[in-house]
C-alpha cells in the first residue's frame, strides 16, 4: 500500500512539473517568432518596443507602404511594420527594406519617413536593423550609438539611401552610405 502511494505521489509531482513547463512555455511563446508567420500576442510584447514601432508608423503616415496591411483594416499596425523577429517578448530584428511581401514574391521598403523615432534607443535588445531605401531624414542622434546589441557594420545595420543629415555619429561613420542631402539644405 505504501509503495503504491509513493508511486502515485511521484507521478503527481512529475505531472505537476510537466504542466508547469507547458504553461510557462506557452506564456513565454506569446511574443516569439516572426511577425507574419507566428501568432504573436501584442499584449505580451515589450510596450516600449511597440511604442517605437508606433512612432515609426506615426512619422510615416504620408509615405508608409500599405502592402504591409495584412489584416486589411486600412492602417499599419505595429506588428505589420516590416519584417520583425521577436524573442522573449523583445524585438531583435527590424527589417524595413527588401521586405518579402506576405502575399506574393516581391520585395519592398516600408516607406518610412520623417525623423528617427526619438525613442529608438529603447530598442535595447535589437540586433539587426535595416532601414535603407526609405525616406527617413533629419539628424541621427549620438545616442544611437548606445544601442549595444547592434554590431555597427553593413550586415547588421543598414541605413543608406535615406535623407539623413550630417554630421553623423562616429559609430555609423563608415556605413552611412549614400544619403540625399536635399532636405538637409532646406532646413
Amino acid at each position: 500500500n505504501n509503495q503504491i502511494f509513493n508511486n502515485t505521489s511521484i507521478l503527481n509531482k512529475i505531472l505537476g512539473y510537466m504542466l508547469c513547463f507547458v504553461f510557462f512555455s506557452q506564456v513565454n511563446a506569446r511574443c516569439n517568432g516572426f511577425n507574419w508567420y507566428h501568432d504573436i500576442d501584442i499584449k505580451s510584447c515589450s510596450k516600449t518596443d511597440i511604442e517605437v514601432l508606433n512612432t515609426f508608423i506615426e512619422n510615416s503616415q504620408k509615405t508608409i507602404n500599405y502592402d504591409m496591411d495584412i489584416d486589411f483594416n486600412g492602417s499599419i499596425d505595429p506588428l505589420e511594420l516590416g519584417w520583425q523577429l521577436w524573442e522573449d517578448g523583445r524585438l531583435v530584428h527590424l527589417i524595413c527594406s527588401d521586405v518579402p511581401n506576405p502575399y506574393f514574391i516581391d520585395n519592398y521598403s516600408c516607406g518610412l519617413s520623417g525623423n528617427l523615432p526619438y525613442n529608438i534607443t529603447n530598442l535595447d535588445m535589437l540586433i539587426k536593423l535595416h532601414l535603407d531605401n526609405n525616406f527617413l531624414d533629419g539628424k541621427i542622434p549620438d545616442s544611437f550609438c548606445n544601442m549595444a546589441d547592434i554590431l555597427f557594420d553593413s550586415y547588421w545595420l543598414r541605413i543608406e539611401d535615406n535623407h539623413f543629415c550630417p554630421p553623423y555619429p562616429l559609430c555609423i561613420d563608415g556605413i552611412i552610405g549614400y544619403q540625399s542631402y536635399q532636405k538637409c539644405q532646406d532646413k
